[in-house]
């Protein structure tokens, strides 16, 4: 199964990624455990590309995102044509230090690369492309 959706790099289209996810994903079996784990992911990776891959409002500024479930596994790709940036080569937040102590930043892709059971960037024909991957048939009870 594959659908997909193309949204304008702004921040107000959050709410149609979270409409495709949340029709897509539950019409297709996946533990409402693993819906929200993926509307929080692409609450951080759609947020991260509108603030930062573009210099401010630009016509033709784009994020695709793509979901395809096969064999169990939910995959999710986000496909922008901002400028070139791999959030999986940032250095991780010092979760040792207390909330006050800690710099502002990092946490939330932290936490996308210790959620899914597959996160990978690659820079292709001009395009970022990230994607998230996780085993959709969990023991998991239903939220």
């Amino acid at each position: 199964m594959k659908a997909a959706g193309v949204f304008p790099a702004e921040m107000s289209e959050i709410d149609d990624v979270y409409a495709l996810i949340s029709r897509i994903l539950p019409e297709n079996g996946v533990n409402a455990k693993i819906v929200n784990l993926f509307m929080a992911a692409s609450d951080e990776i759609f947020s991260n590309i509108v603030r930062y891959g573009f210099e401010g409002p630009q016509d033709g500024a784009f994020v695709e995102v793509s979901i395809q479930i096969e064999d169990d596994v939910v995959s999710m790709t986000f496909r922008d044509n901002g400028k070139p940036f791999d959030p999986l080569s940032s250095k991780g937040p010092d979760i040792s230090l207390g909330l006050k102590d800690r710099p502002i930043g990092g946490l939330g892709i932290y936490l996308v690369k210790n959620s899914f059971d597959e996160v990978c960037y690659s820079y292709e024909n001009r395009f970022n492309v990230f994607t998230i991957k996780k085993g959709k048939v969990e023991e998991l009870p239903n939220a």
